[in-house]
């Protein structure tokens, strides 16, 4: 039953309210009865000292118990809330204008009288000698002895004694006290009732945001609503609204990633399982030729392309392996100042073979011999010249050219890897850095399982360098990336 939040604060905020009610309630009475006695005090200050004044005997310092009796009864005719008392000065009672029995206390409590006397803020509260443990505001004044001056005793007037008590008890029942409970009553039951509403009234976006988020989960992260009626909702719900929203389509985003990632992952394994399946079914079947072929009669050409079948899946692997590590980022970068220059001549000299089978040319262009220092990780840079040149021979036709153009800039150093080839079209120069791309420029012929460039894009990226492509078919490609020039 109350298990929604609206129901909750509701409970906690009546409790509250209704608690607070009470106190405030019991408050406002106590402090109306001080202050009523406060002003009932303040009247009858000097009352004591009125009533000594009017008696020849008390205004002489004379304690007449007997007379005093009949003169507290005449006087409490003209104040029946008034209790009179005559005390010695020790505070025992000598004469009161009880009835007989009445008096539960034999002696009062100086101390109060004293304060009463010094000027003591008002109220101030005695002993009641009918009541036990009863204090009640009263009037005090010194019996002096008019031939000694010294005070004999004291007239100690209660003031609102047990008859006003009664009829204090008696009022309790009356209409008046039963309308203004009933009005108390109604009051709270009315805040309760307005405040069911205003939690009612702001809750309720929260019950809507959460119908909302239970939707988008059942709908697995899609068809999300960003529409918002928000006259009606606090800043807080409406910061709230905006934070799912914004952490919705996130969400929704790198499940679209996550999809499209699976999606090539899904592609790359098909595409290498066929790169596989190829070189290994050349290798399996050269060998099996070698093997069922008589001694005398094998050729040594068939050992020789199964080993180029194996150096093809051995160079697939690594190429795999390489990939892998770069996307988990499990790898290391120590950049160090790199003679990009010698660089150069070095990655050609190494491919220079492979070109020359290729009858392909290799050149590198500088604007100086001496070098040219940038601020790079050598064997991973080694590593994008080798595939971008690898690449480009690949590509070039016999009698071809492939170069490297370095340009020193003032701070920056460009590298580019030019070749005559057969070109790229514009609408897959894009796609040609994505794994297992195969551009429509490719060959047969020409086994490569189309991570290299993938991996060059990598490699540059660790670099915090980007590579950009400029491509015709028939005339060629130029692949250009800048490096930080390192401090001499």
């Amino acid at each position: 039953m109350f298990r929604t939040l609206a129901s909750q604060l509701t409970l906690a905020i009546s409790a509250l309210f209704i608690i607070a009610a009470f106190v405030l309630f019991q408050w406002y009475l106590h402090s109306s009865e001080k202050f009523a006695d406060e002003v009932e005090q303040v009247l009858h200050r000097d009352l004591a000292a009125h009533i000594v004044h009017d008696n020849p005997q008390l205004e002489s310092g004379i304690i007449d118990t007997e007379s005093l009796v009949s003169a507290f009864h005449t006087k409490m005719l003209l104040g029946p809330e008034w209790e009179f008392y005559a005390l010695d000065t020790k505070g025992k009672v000598l004469a009161y204008s009880a009835p007989e029995g009445a008096v539960k206390l034999n002696s009062v409590d100086l101390k109060p009288i004293d304060d009463y006397l010094n000027g003591s803020h008002f109220p101030v509260y005695g002993d009641d000698p009918r009541a036990l443990g009863s204090q009640k505001i009263f009037s005090v004044t010194p019996i002096i002895s008019a031939a000694s001056s010294q005070i004999q005793g004291y007239l100690y007037v209660i003031i609102g004694g047990q008859k006003r008590d009664s009829a204090t008890a008696l009022l309790t029942g009356s209409k008046v006290i039963k309308d203004s409970a009933f009005i108390l009553g109604m009051a709270i039951l009315f805040g309760i009732i307005a405040m069911l509403l205003v939690v009612i009234i702001i809750t309720k976006p929260l019950k809507k945001l959460s119908q909302r988020t239970l939707e988008y989960v059942k709908n697995d992260f899609a068809n999300l609503d960003t529409t918002s009626n928000s006259w009606l909702k606090s800043k807080e719900i409406q910061d709230l609204e905006l934070s799912f929203i914004s952490s919705a389509q996130h969400i929704n985003k790198q499940l679209n990633q996550i999809k499209n990632t699976e999606q090539l992952r899904r592609e790359l394994l098909s595409h290498i399982s066929h790169d596989f399946k190829t070189p290994m079914t050349g290798l399996n079947g050269y060998l099996e030729t070698w093997l069922i072929t008589p001694e005398e009669q094998r050729k040594p050409e068939l050992v020789h392309l199964a080993y180029q079948n194996s150096l093809q899946i051995n160079q697939l692997v690594d190429q795999l392996f390489e990939l892998a590590r770069l996307e988990s980022g499990d790898i290391q970068f120590i950049p160090e100042p790199v003679n990009v220059v010698e660089l150069a001549y070095d990655v050609m000299q190494r491919l220079r073979f492979q070109a020359e089978q290729q009858q392909v040319q290799l050149r590198v262009i500088a604007e100086t011999e001496h070098g040219i220092v940038a601020y790079a990780d050598i064997s991973k840079l080694e590593r994008v010249l080798v595939n971008l040149i690898d690449n480009a021979i690949r590509h070039t036709q016999a009698s071809g050219m492939v170069k490297i153009e370095i340009n020193d800039y003032q701070d920056k150093v460009a590298m580019s890897i030019i070749d005559n080839g057969r070109g790229i079209h514009q609408n897959e120069l894009e796609a040609i850095f994505e794994p297992k791309y195969q551009a429509s420029n490719s060959q047969a012929n020409i086994a490569n399982a189309g991570l290299g460039l993938s991996i060059v894009k990598r490699l540059l990226d660790i670099h915090k360098s980007v590579i950009r492509v400029t491509s015709q078919p028939g005339k060629g490609s130029r692949f250009t990336f800048e490096l930080a020039k390192a401090a001499l």
